[in-house]
């Protein structure tokens, strides 16, 4: 079942989700002072993430309740490698005021040497970030700015076991970036010609254990600009998956699905090795091929997490609403597999 959100307040008067389903824009009314829960379980993040054939950059900020932090990580996708470096502050509980809304307010975070402005707007978000000591002790310096907002996005309210429990999200593919990132005497320049960004915008009161897989791609597909959201593997999905393909900033949903990993032979995954993913209604079916991978582990004894985000390309077919199948090749993004403890 795929039940469409109305419009409305996320969360009722006792703290729980008012509706569970999905939407393609904003519409649901978010405000961290109604959610009824202790604030070290209230989880709120903005994730960007901008690419051309060249380079990439992620940055996130996140207000975890226990902990809060920004991380940085930059990718050459030309050889294959990375730099990433982070910076935390504990016990933030919420004092790190991240929005309400991808669509308006500021935050800023300063802390021993790195500060980061992120400015939110209907139509354009600007962000900017200065980080004196990155690798090797060398300052870094990013100003971006994202353009272009599609039409839809996909939104997701999904309950959790316990009451009070829920994930609002907010995932937004195809806005336009530009820009400078400058580190180490060398200047990168993303041009809104051949750079895109996306945005994970995530709020809500998660349990203590949790794991999920996501997908994400985006790129230039036939003279069309095509991308999709897949994954899952957390909380109640019956009335929605998070499950949408865009082509040209149009959203078509598609029902859940599942990734498919080879195992090694201590029966882990492979993360290098093909992933392949399958809706149920059998109109996304695509297999990804890694070609880097980016490994995070966290352990605070209470604070654990494990990510392993690969960056590749999926080829496949997609199937929209209409009927018509796409032939997907070749197209840019990620997979990402993570296990928390928080």
């Amino acid at each position: 079942m795929q039940h469409k959100l109305s419009e409305g307040n996320l969360v009722d008067m006792e703290g729980n989700l008012t509706e569970a389903g999905y939407a393609t824009r904003h519409i649901k009314a978010y405000n961290r002072k109604n959610v009824d829960a202790h604030p070290t379980r209230i989880k709120e993040w903005d994730y960007y993430y901008v690419h051309n054939s060249t380079y990439g950059v992620g940055l996130t900020i996140a207000d975890n309740g226990y902990m809060g932090l920004v991380s940085l990580v930059i990718i050459d996708f030309e050889n294959h490698s990375m730099m990433q470096e982070t910076k935390m502050t504990w016990f933030p509980l919420g004092k790190m005021n991240l929005p309400c809304t991808p669509e308006a307010g500021k935050t800023t975070f300063n802390k021993k040497g790195v500060t980061l402005n992120l400015d939110y707007g209907k139509n354009v978000t600007h962000v900017k970030a200065y980080w004196e000591n990155f690798r090797d002790k060398k300052p870094l310096e990013l100003d971006l700015t994202f353009t272009d907002k599609p039409r839809d996005s996909i939104v997701l309210t999904i309950p959790f076991d316990k009451p009070n429990q829920f994930y609002y999200n907010q995932k937004t593919y195809g806005m336009r970036g530009e820009g400078t990132l400058s580190y180490a005497h060398k200047t990168i320049r993303f041009e809104k010609k051949d750079t895109l960004a996306l945005l994970d915008f995530g709020r809500g009161v998660w349990p203590y254990k949790s794991e999920w897989y996501w997908g994400a791609a985006q790129g230039m597909q036939g003279g069309a600009l095509l991308a999709f959201n897949i994954g899952g593997g957390f909380g109640n999905t019956n009335q929605a998956s998070e499950d949408m393909i865009f082509l040209n900033g149009n959203g078509h949903k598609l029902s859940k699905g599942h990734f498919e990993l080879t195992y090694r032979e201590n029966r882990r995954p492979n993360y290098m090795g093909p992933w392949r993913y399958q809706t149920e209604d059998g109109r996304l079916d695509v297999t990804f091929t890694p070609s880097l991978r980016r490994h995070d582990a966290t352990n605070f004894i209470v604070l654990k997490n494990t990510q392993n985000q690969i960056f590749g390309h999926y080829s496949g077919k997609a199937k929209l609403d209409d009927g018509k199948t796409i032939e997907i090749k070749a197209l840019p993004g990620f997979a990402e597999h993570f296990i928390n403890k928080w």
